[in-house]
């Protein structure tokens, strides 16, 4: 029955996004091939730039695209005139934010596959892709004879982590947000105003942390940065507990709303 919920959620998610995939695609696939026919006239002139400025409004408007139907789906599923019948449902407040949250950061993340997958095919063949393949396969040989690969593994590994943990992030906030303007008689702007003093209170909290870290360091800062990986791993440790502990008081306080303090329309 949990296995039908999750396959909804995805239908729902990219029956509006996979138009977007394909044009995107698309739109790299002929800026691929304009560059076969490179010229000086005033015709590829123009229709290069045309290509290339719907390309770009097109990776924009599938991670604009991507969060709102995130957003609204949230927010009409569960607080909407929908929640009546999704919250008899055989499932619990926490299954369906659950469901939601994973099915978000997955489709936030393959949004940002068909980014880059799309960059290489407008890029194939071109001098700049071999250019930036050369210089990957160069640092790695470089760092495997220094003997810092399994740094820089460590190191990559937490890029990757911190990049989901702020995927998870940016939607919590939302759902936090929408849970705590559904206590308000304008939902909606309760729920901008909610997202607000979230936001602001994540930067304050952010600014000192990294103030506190930096003045700790005093006169040592120097020495530490000189350490190279090593001090980049240990710092980004900071942003990647940070986003951890935010998703995790954003998930609690989303669920605490939607269990014991649940408004309907």
């Amino acid at each position: 029955m949990l296995k039908k919920l999750y396959r909804y959620e995805y239908y729902s998610l990219f029956r509006s996004l996979l138009p977007i995939y394909f044009g995107l695609i698309c739109l790299a696939v002929v800026g691929r091939m304009l560059y076969l026919f490179d010229n000086d006239s005033l015709a590829y002139s123009i229709t290069s730039s045309l290509s290339a400025t719907f390309y770009i409004l097109g990776i924009v408007a599938l991670f604009i695209v991507g969060m709102v139907i995130v957003v609204t789906r949230f927010y009409k599923n569960l607080l909407g005139g929908e929640g009546y019948l999704t919250f008899t449902l055989p499932f619990t407040p926490t299954q369906h934010i659950v469901c939601k949250l994973l099915c978000a950061v997955s489709v936030m993340l393959i949004n940002l596959a068909v980014v880059l997958l799309s960059l290489m095919i407008l890029g194939a063949g071109s001098d700049m892709m071999k250019e930036i393949f050369t210089f990957i396969k160069d640092f790695f040989a470089l760092a495997h004879k220094e003997n810092t690969l399994f740094k820089l593994g460590i190191l990559i590994a937490e890029i990757v982590l911190f990049l989901i943990l702020y995927f998870f992030q940016a939607v919590l906030m939302f759902y936090a947000a929408m849970a705590i303007g559904q206590q308000f008689r304008n939902r909606i702007g309760g729920a901008v105003v909610a997202y607000i003093c979230l936001y602001v209170a994540i930067e304050v909290i952010r600014n000192v942390s990294s103030l506190i870290l930096l003045l700790s360091l005093g006169d040592d800062i120097e020495n530490f940065f000189a350490q190279g990986i090593g001090s980049v791993q240990v710092l980004l440790l900071f942003p990647i507990a940070g986003s951890a502990l935010i998703s995790a008081a954003c998930f609690l306080a989303t669920r605490y709303f939607l269990t014991g303090k649940l408004n309907l329309e």
